[in-house]
């Protein structure tokens, strides 16, 4: 059976009925987000989540999965056989990976098979875009007018994970908007494409990155699109084993700053990590209880930072 990534995400679909699950596609960043959440899904029913790479039937978990295992393959999937039928009743297979001659076979014979999913993860079509936004709305209980609306549907980005990142920091600036101008000056679309990527300037020297920050924070919302674009690559580096995996979720739109990511990947570790995401915390904190100081709020925030992963 083959499903698509929205309505995995937006409907409450039942993937324990399936004991083999394929994610694949182009969109990368999305592909890992299916992957997490479907992986998420298994631990909250207490499975065991085997990351080794390989299928090991002789598995029975652990004290706290009640024998109940998912083996996760990213990689190794050179070996696979989809016609592998050793699985026990109480272990599932979910397999992670762009798209690959072996990974069509897979694909074809999987969505044959009612015991098997296949998530195919690509840029978001105009239909599938709807479906998110209406999903999204309605669990935020905001009000958008027929021309944010559809305004909203052709504007934003169409990978899932940026799009999620524009509605999110929408939605920090009330429950209701009625007119496209408004939504134009909280999102900051009017080409400021540059506000995503002063992450990866965050190695220049203080007077560089404070003009960069200047010249692109003009608004509340050019902060908060600042403060998320943060937190998606933080959310890249955090949940990767290793810097192999943490490439596989970076977009592949962004690869003139893939050597400063890698810079910055190098840099960090859990200690930083964890003081990066407190520093996220407090600047969010501030600005709801000082939203007119959100410049030098935010400027603080950027130099702290720079700081917490360079020191």
């Amino acid at each position: 059976m083959k499903i698509k990534p929205e309505l995995l995400l937006t409907k409450d679909q039942d993937i324990f009925i399936y004991n083999k699950i394929l994610v694949t596609g182009l969109d990368t960043t999305l592909i890992n987000y299916i992957t997490g959440f479907i992986v998420n899904e298994f631990k909250d029913k207490n499975f065991h989540i085997d990351t080794s790479g390989e299928i090991n039937v002789n598995q029975t978990g652990n004290l706290f999965s009640e024998n109940k295992t998912l083996f996760l393959l990213k990689e190794n999937i050179g070996k696979l056989d989809y016609n592998d039928n050793l699985l026990q009743e109480d272990q599932f297979l979910i397999i992670s990976s762009s798209n690959s001659n072996k990974i069509n076979k897979i694909k074809s014979e999987y969505i044959k098979s009612k015991h098997c999913l296949v998530v195919e993860c690509y840029n978001l079509s105009r239909i599938a875009k709807k479906t998110i936004l209406s999903d999204f709305v309605e669990k935020k209980a905001m009000h958008l007018s027929s021309d944010v609306f559809w305004y909203v549907i052709e504007n934003f980005n169409d990978e899932y994970v940026l799009l999620l990142n524009q509605l999110t920091s929408l939605s920090l600036f009330g429950k209701r908007f009625e007119s496209v101008k408004d939504i134009e000056g909280v999102v900051g679309l009017e080409n400021k494409i540059e506000i995503n990527k002063i992450f990866f300037c965050i190695l220049g020297n203080n007077k560089a990155l404070v003009d960069l920050y200047k010249h692109n924070i003009l608004s509340q919302g050019d902060f908060y699109i600042l403060l998320n674009s943060l937190k998606l690559y933080l959310e890249m580096i955090s949940s990767s084993l290793n810097k192999d995996e943490a490439l596989s979720k970076f977009p592949k739109y962004l690869f003139n700053e893939k050597g400063n990511f890698i810079k910055i990947y190098n840099l960090l570790n859990y200690k930083k990590i964890l003081l990066l995401y407190k520093n996220i915390f407090k600047a969010e904190g501030l600005i709801r209880k000082n939203p007119g100081l959100y410049l030098d709020i935010g400027m603080r925030f950027l130099l702290n930072t720079k700081k917490i992963i360079t020191s």
